[in-house]
């Protein structure tokens, strides 16, 4: 069996201001996220090959430190990060910033994509939770993409927006209720046949998803997880948003999410 190592983090503080406007959340149990964080960054190594790419630094704080900041201010107080590469410096990060909510480590010994991960932690899932990858930076409002998923009954809702660079893309089509009827993987210049519409890599689902993800294996979603659960007919729905999301997976995009704080700092 695989060794896992999950670090649990419990930071109280006694005075946490509720931003302004949060909204009552929506089910009372806390809802969780799973940061997804074990990748190798290969895409950006000309940033850094020292530093996981969930700890680049945006503006003079970490990507993980601006991704926590916006769970806690969308009323989410329970994170799991899932590391592989360089995870004791995500480990050290953590310890040394107090956030006022739980947050736990899953360490994976060997690369398992963006889906094996979650079979690390299976015991420590909710029945629901939202899962998001370490190379995005978002604005997105997750408790109204709760509500969407909650409407839809899905079994997966998966944040779309119009993306920029839809030839290396996982491009979807939809229908008239936002559900989804197929993923085209990069398709090149094709992709005018398709569409720009994107997934990103923000999503929610329930724990029922690990019955298409193979345990011990590399799994990922976009290529193997979400095909085999439109073969089986699970509802899987688009939630179609204007908000800024950004995938950093490039030194370029990198940049732009820099330009993007920079002008839109409160």
């Amino acid at each position: 069996g695989m060794c896992v190592t999950c670090y649990k983090r419990l930071f109280w503080k006694p005075k946490i201001k509720l931003e302004d406007g949060l909204s009552k959340i929506i089910n009372q149990d806390d809802m969780q996220a799973i940061i997804i964080a074990g990748g190798k960054g290969t895409r950006i190594q000309s940033v850094s090959r020292t530093v996981p790419k969930v700890l680049f630094p945006i503006s003079g704080k970490p990507l993980l430190g601006h991704l926590i900041d916006h769970l806690k201010e969308n009323g989410i107080s329970d994170v799991i990060i899932c590391t592989g590469y360089l995870a004791d410096k995500v480990e050290d990060y953590i310890n040394k910033v107090s956030y006022g909510i739980n947050i736990q480590i899953s360490k994976e010994d060997k690369p398992l994509g963006t889906a094996g991960p979650l079979h690390l932690i299976k015991n420590l899932l909710n029945d629901e939770f939202i899962v998001m990858f370490g190379d995005i930076y978002t604005t997105i409002n997750l408790q109204k993409m709760l509500k969407f998923h909650s409407k839809k009954k899905a079994d997966i809702t998966l944040a779309l927006h119009r993306s920029d660079h839809p030839h290396d893309s996982t491009i979807v089509k939809i229908d008239k209720s936002n559900k989804i009827i197929n993923f085209i993987e990069k398709p090149g210049d094709d992709w005018k046949k398709y569409g720009n519409l994107a997934t990103t890599s923000l999503y929610i689902m329930n724990k029922d998803v690990l019955k298409f993800i193979a345990k011990n294996k590399t799994v990922d979603f976009a290529k193997d997880v979400f095909p085999k659960m439109l073969a089986k007919r699970k509802k899987l729905f688009g939630y179609l948003t204007s908000e800024y999301t950004k995938d950093m997976g490039t030194p370029e995009r990198y940049k732009k999410v820099e330009q993007y704080i920079m002008l839109n700092k409160k």
